[in-house]
């Protein structure tokens, strides 16, 4: 049997912005999903790899089969690079100028919602749209260019050629705006409105500090949306739990709050469930690429409860196995494993050390010499350095007896290698006789170790 041409499709990229013409297939919606689709705000918390953009795929999948009953719209933040008082103004305009594009592409794509509703609610979405919707008409009309309707391409060109009537001034209270807003929505008989925000992940690695003043300021925000008619969807990393929970409105419970997490039975079936697109419905279960019970004790310590994990660590052992074409031994998984070890990984700010998916316990003195590897992984050590600066904590390595904190190598070189076996026995989870390391790797002769498969 020969590897799938299909297994790269459903098992390499793992992001979910590029899986989304299958995913819908492959996809198990978290327990609480239901709830997650109420009329009301939302915040989902995930580690990484838990699947929060899937969710928020599948989601936004869910409003598009409901449309148009749903106005639905991203919204992207722009973050100020300074906390200011407009910050607030800011932040509203952006969610008026996301709604007032959703509304246009809805109208282009079922015009009789426009056609029908009253004319004083479509008066007041074409000065809503003038007054909110930011860049050039040309530019927005293209965007909706290639899935509109005909007669609904013609509404949209209309309203943004065409000057609105005086409906509100310009310098309406946000407040009487959002009230005209709601109640216009339902005269196109649409149930309510959802706002995504967009790319929250990337804006925490690229802009933390921005990042977390903008929560701030939009969780104090969410007061002014607190419409029946209204419901953010947020879904986020767990970084950012701290900051969160400092909000009001997440401590009065005026979003509900969900944590994004799987089991493993779960985290099982995800894999199957692409297993089966990759390879057909009489796929074997994934118990059976193996022989025995121990390669599904070893992915459950090393994938931990990330669907992502389960879906990297699975492919070594899925391509062996069609290559095989039956289920390995134990010496032909872990043999595998070691042409694509699963990465070890610190969190230097928690201390937490992870290899693969799965959180390890790396104490004392062993978690020094771990996180000064870590830091230095570019490179090889020495034993010296190891001891002196990474276990004593010294600022810099003596060389002679004449230099503050020398001592004889013979009085800590023993004690250091135990440490180091120590260390190898927390990390080394290949511990066959013989075999040689594959994270912390001495240099023979040369009194160097260096961390190697490190990410």
């Amino acid at each position: 049997m020969t590897t799938s041409p299909n297994l790269s499709r459903y098992f390499d990229s793992l992001r979910a912005e590029t899986e989304s013409s299958w995913l819908a297939q492959a996809y198990l919606p978290p327990r609480l999903f239901r709830q997650m689709t109420e009329l009301r705000s939302i915040l989902v918390l995930g580690e990484v790899g838990a699947g929060k953009t899937a969710l928020e795929l599948s989601l936004k999948n869910y409003a598009a089969q409901n449309s148009p009953r749903l106005l639905t719209a991203s919204w992207r933040p722009e973050l100020s690079d300074e906390a200011s008082g407009d910050t607030s103004q800011l932040f509203i305009s952006q969610v008026m100028d996301a709604l007032s594009f959703a509304f246009l592409e809805m109208i282009s794509r079922h015009p009789s919602g426009f056609v029908n509703a009253p004319g004083w609610a479509r008066d007041f979405m074409h000065w809503f749209v003038h007054v909110f919707l930011r860049g050039a008409s040309s530019y927005h009309l293209s965007r909706l260019a290639d899935r509109a309707d005909e007669d609904g391409m013609a509404i949209v060109t209309r309203l943004l050629s065409e000057l609105p009537a005086d409906v509100l001034s310009r310098d309406a209270l946000p407040s009487s705006v959002l009230s005209h807003l709601t109640s216009a929505i339902k005269a196109f008989g649409l149930e309510g409105i959802w706002v995504f925000l967009d790319g929250l992940d990337t804006l925490l690695r690229l802009y933390p500090e921005r990042l977390r003043r903008f929560i701030a300021t939009f969780f104090w925000m969410l007061d002014f949306f607190e419409e029946e008619t209204f419901a953010f969807k947020v879904v986020v990393s767990r970084d950012l739990e701290a900051e969160l929970f400092k909000s009001r409105v997440v401590i009065t419970r005026r979003i509900s709050v969900h944590h994004l997490k799987w089991s493993e039975e779960e985290t099982i079936r995800i894999v199957e469930q692409r297993m089966a697109l990759a390879l057909g419905q009489n796929h074997p279960p994934l118990s059976k690429l193996c022989k025995g019970n121990e390669w599904l004790a070893w992915m459950g310590k090393y994938a931990g409860t990330s669907p992502r994990g389960w879906l990297e660590l699975t492919r070594p052992v899925l391509d062996a196995y069609l290559t095989k074409g039956k289920p390995l031994a134990q010496i032909e998984w872990l043999d595998a494993y070691r042409q694509s070890p699963p990465p070890l990984r610190l969190d230097v700010e928690t201390g937490r050390v992870f290899m693969g998916w799965g959180e390890i316990s790396v104490v004392g003195i062993g978690y020094k010499l771990l996180h000064y590897l870590y830091e230095n992984r570019h490179r090889p050590c020495t034993k010296s350095e190891l001891y002196y600066l990474a276990h004593k904590g010294l600022n810099r390595e003596p060389r002679s007896a004449e230099d503050a904190g020398w001592e004889d190598v013979a009085g800590w070189e023993g004690a250091l290698d135990t440490a180091l076996y120590r260390l190898r026995q927390a990390v080394e989870w290949d511990s066959r006789p013989g075999i040689s390391p594959l994270y912390i790797v001495s240099d023979r002769g040369k009194s160097q170790i260096r961390l190697e498969n490190a990410q």
